[in-house]
């Protein structure tokens, strides 16, 4: 693995970030986030101080980021039309397969932080919920936005209260109440606003 050794040298950034990511998930199964120092990573991977700070400030933003990819990741691959619930049970599942990541980005991001990056992450999810049973959603874009602005907010603060009750609850068992929920939920909703819509007054 190269690091940046001077002008010419090339910086493999991504093996680098993947690298320190790996050893710093190995860590966090036997010792907690504070615990871990710059020094134990690089000796881990077997790179230098600097090329540490060259990609992350500090222990915990590394933490942030590991967490923010893989999270992206997770949600991504099934947030499609037809796998909606599985990128929800798949996040979920990820969070608990990785509860010290999980505790360690509530430290870092703080639960304010946390619930704008999952707001960002689930968001395609309630849009493929609206679109599958909502029959695309409102006419009106505006009101396409609200009902999925409004239900990702209402998913989130599940997923939220499921956390903070230490992911006790089998994700498949409560992924399939929220779909059972949504999907009359959101029918209903998008019958209401397309039935409020008035022509313009000229």
């Amino acid at each position: 693995m190269r690091e940046s050794r001077g002008p010419g040298a090339v910086v493999r950034r991504t093996d680098a970030r993947d690298a320190l990511a790996a050893a710093l998930k190995r860590r966090l199964t036997t010792e907690p986030l504070a615990r871990v120092t710059v020094t134990q990573l690089t000796r881990d991977c077997g790179l230098t101080r600097q090329a540490f700070y060259y990609h992350f400030r500090d222990v915990q933003d590394l933490a942030v980021w590991v967490f923010e990819s893989e999270v992206a990741e997770q949600v991504r691959v099934s947030a499609c039309q037809d796998a909606w619930a599985d990128g929800l049970v798949r996040l979920l599942l990820y969070l608990r397969d990785n509860r010290s990541s999980t505790v360690a980005v509530l430290d870092g991001l703080g639960r304010a932080g946390l619930e704008r990056f999952l707001f960002r992450q689930m968001r395609p999810v309630t849009e493929a919920v609206v679109a599958e049973v909502g029959g695309g959603g409102p006419a009106s874009p505006h009101d396409r936005a609200l009902v999925v602005d409004f239900y990702t907010s209402a998913v989130l603060a599940v997923v939220l209260r499921w956390v903070a009750d230490d992911m006790a609850a089998e994700p498949y068992r409560l992924v399939g109440d929220v779909e059972l929920m949504l999907h009359g939920a959101v029918r209903e909703s998008v019958a209401r606003l397309d039935a409020r819509r008035v022509t313009p007054v000229r």
